[in-house]
């Protein structure tokens, strides 16, 4: 697996995206850039809308930087996450 870049763009559109469906992000950080300048993100998404079928808490996104410098994903969502695939696909981008 290749370097990979996270979308800020695209992480600030779940953001405002997740809110005006009454979905609230539980929780978003943005940690200090690692060695090589890359970004570890995590996005944890709540559910607050009976429309939204989200689990409880759904891990959008999170990026590691290893020891060796190589980047890898990982991405767990439900089936029946209305939100996940798109949203996913565009936050994380590789380069």
């Amino acid at each position: 697996m290749g370097l990979l870049d996270i979308n800020c763009a695209a992480l600030d559109q779940l953001a405002a995206d997740c809110q005006s469906l009454g979905v609230q992000i539980g929780a978003a950080s943005i940690v200090e850039p690692v060695a090589a300048g890359w970004w570890a993100t995590a996005v944890a998404v709540s559910a607050a809308n009976a429309d939204i079928t989200l689990a409880a808490q759904v891990m959008a996104a999170r990026m590691y930087q290893t020891a060796a410098g190589l980047v890898t994903v990982s991405r767990q969502f439900t089936a029946t996450d209305k939100l996940s695939a798109a949203y996913l696909r565009a936050l994380v981008t590789e380069v």
